[in-house]
């Protein structure tokens, strides 16, 4: 399974590129990902895999940082990392995917967890900002790497 979710989590990132690319919001931020994006793209990636994979323990990390006074989200995934932005912070070249831990828990070392109906179901985005539009995007675009 944690190859199917690496694979999974490849093909996300390549749609909110792509989104980014044709100006599509998907969330508050999107038109910048991976900057300012965090938050939107762990919680639908997360509500993807929970949907595609029932049985896996999939939690949303919200970690803050004090001396920045600034927010990062990432996703966990059967106690797995799986951080679609981390790019957007110096000395990170690439995403994480499936690794034990990230570096950025020292700096976001602040955390709250939400899991169950709060990873996607109680997530208010803001008005502009239709989630379901952007699950159904997400959908339809993984489909087509599917076929």
């Amino acid at each position: 399974m944690n190859y199917d979710i690496i694979e999974l989590a490849k093909q996300i990132r390549a749609i909110y590129e792509k989104a980014r690319e044709d100006k599509f919001s998907l969330f508050m931020g999107s038109f910048q990902f991976p900057k300012s994006s965090c938050e939107g793209s762990s919680r639908v990636f997360a509500y993807i895999v929970k949907k595609l994979y029932l049985e896996a323990d999939v939690q949303i990390i919200e970690g803050y940082c004090y001396s920045k006074n600034r927010y990062h989200y990432w996703t966990l995934v059967n106690g797995l990392v799986y951080d679609l932005t981390c790019d957007q912070f110096e000395g990170f070249n690439s995403v994480i995917l499936g690794d034990e831990r990230t570096l950025l828990s020292e700096e976001f070392d602040d955390i709250e967890i939400f899991t169950e109906k709060n990873i996607f179901d109680n997530w208010n985005p803001g008005s502009e900002y239709d989630k379901f539009q952007t699950i159904e995007y997400v959908e339809r675009h993984l489909k087509r790497e599917y076929k």
